[in-house]
């Protein structure tokens, strides 16, 4: 009698491997640095220092408003992103790979802020929220490479037509 091994032993020996590689063997995870929570003007621009360096991702969260007697949107007028590329050493203006918000939240100019040439010109973000209640709604601004980054300027709308954010918190991920 000769020995007869499982019929369908490759197919388990491949899940096998795919399931270790999967929980055992994974990416690494990207170092999370709070970098705290700021207070913005209600009508004019406010120049948020950050002064980090080798960030891949950064997350805006909403965490107050100012309120005003009736319900309106929330709404970013502009966020820019001053810093630099460690390979380029120069200080610009950055550019944005892809821009994600939560649920809650609107990029208006979604095509015209992101790009992936360091040449063209590239609109600032501008976020609308798509409720009257915009608080824990987060922003996720992904860049092509890791970057150095100064400050962030945010404008909001002067105008009394959109509800102004007043605290948020920021995290970079490396």
């Amino acid at each position: 009698m000769k020995y007869k091994p499982p019929k369908y032993i490759l197919f388990y020996v491949y899940i096998f491997f795919l399931l270790y590689t999967f929980l055992f063997i994974r990416p690494q995870q990207s170092e999370r640095v709070q970098l705290g929570v700021y207070e913005l003007e209600k009508y004019n621009e406010t120049k948020v220092n950050l002064n980090i360096f080798n960030i891949r991702e950064l997350e805006i969260e909403i965490i107050d408003t100012y309120t005003t007697p009736d319900d309106k949107l929330c709404k970013f007028e502009e966020i820019y992103i001053f810093g630099s590329l460690p390979s380029f050493n120069r200080f610009v203006r950055l550019r944005i790979q892809d821009v994600d918000v939560s649920s809650g939240l609107k990029v208006t100019n979604e095509k015209e802020s992101e790009n992936y040439s360091r040449v063209d010109y590239q609109e600032p973000i501008s976020i609308i929220s798509k409720t009257f209640t915009c608080i824990n709604e987060s922003i996720y601004i992904e860049f092509e490479e890791n970057i150095d980054i100064e400050y962030l300027r945010i404008i909001q709308d002067d105008s009394d037509t959109y509800r102004s954010v007043k605290l948020i918190n920021i995290d970079a991920y490396s």
